[in-house]
Order: C-alpha cells, then structure tokens, then sequence
C-alpha cells in the first residue's frame, strides 16, 4: 500500500486543488457563521461549540462525498486506472492503499473543521458575547462525528461498488436526501411499515444511536445494507472488472 502516493496524486491535479481550496472556504466561513454569529442571535449571548460544529457539518455533507468518491472512483472514470495497476501490481493493494488515502483526507479536514469551529466559538462566545460553551463537547462526538463518519463509509462504498465519480457522486449525496424526505412522509403517514423501511436505510441516524451506545440489532440493518454489502461487491468487482 502507498496512501501518500495516492494523496499527492489526487492532490496534484487542478481540479482537486481548486474542490480543496472552495471547500477550505466554505468551512472557514461556516465555522465563521457558526461561532461568531451565535452570540447575536441566541436569547443568553453565548455561543455553543456543539451548534458551531452541527453548522460546520451542512458544507461537510458536501464536501466528504465529492472528495471520497473522487479519489476512489476517479481514476476508472478517466481511465487512468489502468497505468495504476501497471505501475503498481496488486489491485488489491491499490483499492487499500486509495481507501487510507481518503480516510486520512477526510480525518483532517474535519479535524481542521473542528478546530476552528472551537475557535470561532471561544472568540464569538468571549470576546463578542457573554461567554463561550464547550460543555457539550461529548455530544460533538457522539452525534456530530457519528453522522459525518456514516456519510464517509457510505460514500466509501458508493465509490467502490459503482467505480463511477457520476454514478457515485449522485448515490452518495442523493440517497441520504431521498432517506431524509421519506423520514418526513413516514411521519405524516404514520405507517409503522414505512417507518422500518426507512429506519433500515437510514445510516445516519443508526450511526448515531451506535455512537451513543444507545443502539439494537436493527440498528446494524443500515450498515449491512448501505456499507457492508456494496463495498463488499465493489472489493469484488474492482479486483475482478476488465480494464480498458
């Protein structure tokens, strides 16, 4: 496995370094608007770290899908794929060496997003309202972490199983709307038939009921069926697909 190899090649074409410069941007500014605009609008002028970072996690729900599937499917989408595995024999260890690569990616930009939505909180809180939260840090973990940490397996396993930045890029940022939209109609509909359907596909929500320790035997549904299965498919697929 070479993970740097793969980060520098993803990192060296200009389409990857403007997506890393937008969204550079974007969390910068949302980090800005999290912790600085706070204290203006909440009743008590303090500013929470936990709502900071849940704003930070709107342009994160972009950013990790199109960077994660770039970087796994986007060399079969170009076809450059096939001077990979001549380079590097073992397609294997290419699939292994391109998911550390994403994961290590994705650690420190939401690392980075966490670190200064810290920041945007101390000074929002301290040095523009009343004071600043970090008491709820926990939940950061727990519910915040959880669901951007379900957003990159199931975009893991959209690269791998579709090997399509189009394909993958649409399964990856859609399903989880199209879930989000049937949570709504199952609750209108008060149908405990569609409530299952949709808590079984509901990756985000288990995630975070396994972060809070808070989780059963049905919570486990979503990760065999949107992660487990498909990257189980595309570790096949990807070792098996005729290149060219």
């Amino acid at each position: 496995m070479r993970p740097a190899l793969d980060i520098r090649a993803h990192l060296d074409t200009r389409g990857a370094a403007i997506l890393m410069a937008i969204s550079l941007l974007l969390i910068v500014a949302f980090a800005a608007l999290g912790g600085l605009v706070q204290p203006a609008i909440v009743p008590d002028r303090t500013s929470d770290v936990e709502i900071s970072v849940l704003v930070l996690t709107l342009p994160l729900s972009l950013i990790i899908p199109i960077i994660t599937v770039m970087m796994i499917a986007g060399e079969w989408s170009d076809g450059s794929i096939q001077n990979t595995f001549l380079q590097r024999p073992g397609r294997g260890g290419v699939m292994a060496s391109k998911v550390v690569a994403t994961i290590v990616v994705i650690a420190v930009l939401v690392l980075l997003s966490i670190a200064l939505a810290a920041a945007a909180t101390w000074i929002g809180g301290d040095l523009i309202g009343d004071g600043a939260r970090f008491d709820s840090l926990e939940g950061v973990f727990t519910t915040q972490l959880a669901g951007l940490a379900a957003v990159l397996l199931f975009s893991l396993a959209m690269g791998l199983a579709l090997q399509s930045t189009v394909l993958g890029l649409l399964a990856a940022i859609g399903f989880p709307f199209v879930i989000a939209t049937a949570s709504g109609v199952a609750v209108l509909t008060g149908s405990d038939l569609v409530t299952d359907v949709v808590r079984a596909l509901d990756l985000q929500t288990a995630a975070a009921a396994l972060a809070g320790g808070e989780a059963g035997a049905f919570e486990l549904i979503p990760l065999v069926l949107l992660v487990i299965l498909p990257a189980a498919y595309g570790a096949w697929r990807w070792n098996h697909r005729e290149v060219g």
